[in-house]
């Protein structure tokens, strides 16, 4: 609950700031159309964007290995509705020096869900999640969720977008898990997703994600991520990516296996 408290007072704090934030209107949508609310960039006609990255890690010292993320990204929207679709996935592949032993993982999430803006700031979102995550064993767990948030322009060139919201939650493995303490049987989740991007020109940005999920049913188990990434842009639609990620899955811990993750990534963008 202290989490959940803490997450109202960011919500609360973020409100307080979207309230003396300078808004726009514009006429045509603007470059990153996507980031913003429908209300600022008022446009009839159908809108689309979708983008691509690719990310590549090497690892050396206690352990050897190289770590690939990539993801494609797509957007389209039409009057006060925008629909995302996303899927992203990750492998790792490791030496563990000390331990004598190679550690292969691979993850991979799907992403689909609504945006209805109700005003310039506020909007409503509904989505589904499907992940698969070697590391737990899991073989499928779905997500249906729903919530609302805060989206606008903070400052000039500041964006930030907010969602708080509940879900239920379901997944199976990919082996018999009734002697291992993992999560079993569905579940209530809290999720807080966030994403702060700061345009420094037409061809420099600076953008920060972070995602929180907490089960509610099952005590002591949450999972999250953050992520900052510069993009430079080379020529267009490319540019290059230098970003940190950090993971963390107390479930994992739970379990035994390797809970926390820490990158720093060389990659290249291609948005159209």
């Amino acid at each position: 609950m202290k989490i959940i408290f803490t997450a109202a007072l960011i919500l609360i704090g973020g409100l307080s700031t979207f309230i003396t934030a300078q808004t726009i209107v514009e006429k045509k949508p603007s470059p990153q159309w996507w980031i913003n609310s429908s209300l600022a960039d008022t446009i009839e006609r159908y809108l689309f964007h979708v983008e691509g990255q690719y990310n590549y890690t090497k690892m050396t010292g206690a352990a050897d290995g190289e770590m690939q993320s990539g993801g494609i990204t797509a957007a389209i929207r039409k009057n006060i509705v925008t629909n995302h679709t996303e899927y992203m996935i990750d492998k790792m592949n490791l030496t563990l020096k000390s331990l004598r032993m190679n550690y292969a993982t691979e993850s991979q999430a799907f992403t689909d869900y609504i945006n209805v803006d109700v005003t310039r700031i506020l909007y409503g979102e509904a989505g589904f999640i499907w992940e698969r995550d070697d590391a737990l064993y899991i073989k499928n767990r779905y997500s249906l969720y729903a919530g609302a948030g805060l989206n606008g322009l903070i400052f000039e060139k500041h964006y930030l977008k907010v969602l708080a919201a509940f879900g239920r939650v379901r997944q199976d493995y990919t082996i018999p898990v009734d002697n291992f303490n993992v999560t079993k049987g569905a579940y209530t989740a809290f999720y807080i997703r966030q994403l702060y991007k700061y345009v420094m020109d037409s061809r420099l940005s600076l953008i920060e994600q972070a995602y929180y999920l907490t089960n509610m049913t099952y005590s002591n188990r949450y999972r999250m991520s953050a992520s900052l990434n510069l993009m430079i842009g080379i020529i267009q639609p490319v540019s290059l990516v230098l970003g940190y990620t950090y993971k963390f899955d107390k479930e994992a811990e739970l379990l035994g296996a390797i809970a926390k993750n820490t990158t720093q990534t060389i990659g290249f963008n291609i948005s159209l």
